[in-house]
């Protein structure tokens, strides 16, 4: 039984990755608009939701200074992204690998639980944002409306899911989720590991 769920946990992410709708930014869903689209975006899209998840996870790790320090250049750098991303400006940037690699090293930090300098937060923030925004481009031929529509829910539901998670996560002080929390970070480590590699191959 803990081989099988071992398995499992190892071959999930790998079958995200191969599903091909995940890879298009702003696929819409059948039934909801433009904008619940991007605003799920973050989550169905399966790099930005690691490295947006491992960020929240580092950032409440390390507290309310953390949190001043990594949210208003995260919040300024995403709408930037996304502003250049609707005019189609992404500058060929290899997004999904530089969004793997920062969930990975965002990782890494929470489950070995180094004390960054405030600084790295505001430097961390501003790239994952500018990143995640420039990746999040929406398909060609949406009106304005629509276009805006989009982009404005995405950048919607990743600051929610950046400030709700880090919230959650800076409200666990007790040893035994302290330690859940590093377990989650390790999981999401080995998750972005597999997910590198195919992207990589």
């Amino acid at each position: 039984m803990n081989t099988r769920l071992i398995a499992a946990r190892w071959c999930l992410p790998a079958l995200l990755a191969l599903l091909p709708q995940l890879a298009l930014a702003h696929s819409p869903i059948e039934g909801i608009g433009r904008f619940y689209g991007g605003l799920l975006h973050p989550v169905l899209v399966l790099p930005h939701a690691l490295a947006l998840l491992t960020f929240a996870l580092l950032v409440g790790q390390c507290g309310v200074s953390a949190m001043r320090r990594a949210y208003p250049p995260f919040l300024l750098a995403l709408a930037v992204g996304l502003t250049l991303a609707g005019f189609d400006m992404t500058f060929g940037l290899p997004s999904e690998r530089l969004l793997l690699s920062s969930a990975l090293l965002c990782g890494l930090l929470v489950v070995l639980q180094w004390k960054l300098p405030l600084l790295a937060f505001t430097v961390l923030g501003a790239i994952l944002g500018a990143v995640v925004g420039l990746d999040s481009g929406v398909e060609a031929g949406l009106s304005r409306q629509e276009t805006f529509a989009a982009l404005l829910g995405c950048w919607l539901g990743a600051t929610i899911g950046l400030i709700v998670i880090a919230g959650v996560v800076e409200l666990a002080r007790r040893p035994w989720q302290k330690v859940a929390i590093r377990i989650v970070a390790s999981w999401v480590c080995a998750s972005t590991l597999l997910v590198l590699a195919l992207a990589l191959r």
